[in-house]
């Protein structure tokens, strides 16, 4: 197997300075509204957008951490994992222009080790001067349609999904009023608005489509859309802590402890089959970037030690959960027929969630039969993977383990151990009821 190639992205704020002409490098219009010239691209329009529209001028940090985000989304869509010698792993060359790189100078080293932790690709970055500065005060004071952030005082990441709307419904039971953040991708954004209808109060809502454009490639398997996730968050959290004159504002980032540790369910989905978007070690990582920096947000998965039934069950007697539960997606793959699956891991452990939680689950996958599943060669990976990893059991702690590392202090990192424990009984005892072996 060979070694991977390094592909070299150039980045520019200033549209006079793209090449007309390709090379051998790949050239990115940051914030542009669309490519200049065919063999360039363009990425981060509606995300600077959304800036103008928080009242407040954010800080040179928080719009430098939005560059590398809108960056690193850019070189994760123009290059195809497939093309790689191992089918996976990418290297990539970032020459960015940021607006104050002095401080990211020193974090470089750990801002690609967060990254490679995500994506599990090989990131190296270049910063210089003359990146893209904050919005000017008169810009945003001319935008009609803005972030009311008297109504908002902690910030909340929306993405549609099962769990960020239980941790929108507990944060509005908890007496907090959230701004809601969404990333709203093709087809997202019907099904984000539907949710957020639902919830028993009006919330505040930034929601942002920020996916790249170009005449290349397209590669969809999206791996660092988290880290532009939490990037547009800080960015409106930094807005409501200058707003509210707090040392920090609260991001929350809801996800079920099982799902956020992801252990690998077989030797296959080690690593780069695995997903990282709410592990705890990426989640610190991330809270040590903004640190470093001095944006000021407390970043926090409030669900970490309890897993997706046990977020269900304080809402399982409310007649309307079910209808709730119901319009949120938890399938990766339902954009694809606007319809969610039914026989995907994150599939899989919805349907077991709300079967622990003794709530009707009346959504219509596409495959509600898994026993016809099985009958299928072709669609029945993710359920074999389920199905075998709880037949052989083992060492849950050891497969925590090869997920990423735990925090070091004991009594948290046995709490991860036993909400994987605990998350896949949940698995187990939907299966059993299927009637799997298991």
């Amino acid at each position: 197997m060979g070694r991977p190639s390094m592909t070299r992205f150039v980045f520019h704020v200033d549209r006079n300075s793209v090449p007309d002409e390709a090379d051998k490098d790949i050239h990115v219009w940051l914030y542009g509204p669309s490519p200049p010239y065919e063999h360039v691209g363009t990425v981060g329009a509606r995300a600077y957008d959304a800036a103008t529209r928080l009242l407040l001028q954010p800080s040179r940090a928080a719009m430098d951490l939005l560059s590398i985000a809108m960056a690193v989304t850019a070189a994760d869509t123009f290059i195809l994992r497939a093309d790689e010698p191992d089918g996976w792993r990418r290297t990539f060359e970032m020459h960015l222009p940021l607006s104050d790189p002095a401080p990211w100078l020193s974090l470089k080293s750990h801002l690609e080790a967060t990254l490679r932790f995500l994506s599990s690709d090989i990131w190296h970055f270049e910063f210089t001067g003359g990146g893209m500065d904050p919005p000017s005060m008169g810009e945003i004071k001319s935008r009609n349609r803005v972030v009311n952030l008297a109504k908002a005082d902690c910030v909340s990441l929306f993405s549609g999904g099962l769990d960020s709307a239980i941790g929108a419904l507990d944060l509005i039971a908890q007496g907090k009023r959230p701004l809601l953040v969404s990333h709203a991708s093709k087809g997202d954004a019907h099904k984000q608005n539907v949710v957020a209808g639902l919830l028993p109060s009006a919330c505040e809502r930034m929601s942002v489509n920020t996916y790249p454009t170009w005449a290349g490639a397209d590669d969809d398997s999206q791996r660092t859309r988290s880290f532009q996730f939490l990037a547009l968050g800080a960015l409106a959290a930094e807005a409501v802590a200058r707003y509210r004159k707090l040392a920090k504002a609260d991001l929350f980032v809801c996800e079920n402890g099982l799902i956020a540790l992801n252990p690998p369910l077989t030797p296959r989905r080690m690593g780069s089959h695995s997903t990282r978007t709410a592990h705890p070690h990426f989640i610190g990582c991330v809270q040590a970037l903004f640190d470093g920096v001095g944006i000021p947000v407390a970043l926090s998965n409030p669900y970490r030690h309890r897993t997706k039934g046990e977020m269900a069950v304080p809402h399982s007697a409310k007649g309307n959960f079910s209808q709730f539960a119901t319009e949120t997606v938890s399938c990766g793959k339902w954009k694809r027929r606007n319809q969610q699956c039914g026989r995907c891991v994150p599939c899989l452990i919805r349907r077991a969630s709300l079967h622990a939680a003794a709530v009707p689950d009346c959504t219509d996958y596409q495959y509600p039969d898994l026993q016809a599943v099985m009958s299928d060669e072709v669609g029945r990976d993710d359920l074999i993977a389920v199905q075998a990893a709880l037949i052989r059991g083992g060492d849950v702690e050891r497969h925590v383990m090869n997920a990423g590392p735990l925090p070091t202090d004991l009594k948290d990192r046995q709490a991860y151990i036993d909400v994987a424990k605990r998350g896949m009984a949940e698995l187990r005892g939907y299966l059993a009821s299927e009637g799997f072996n298991v």
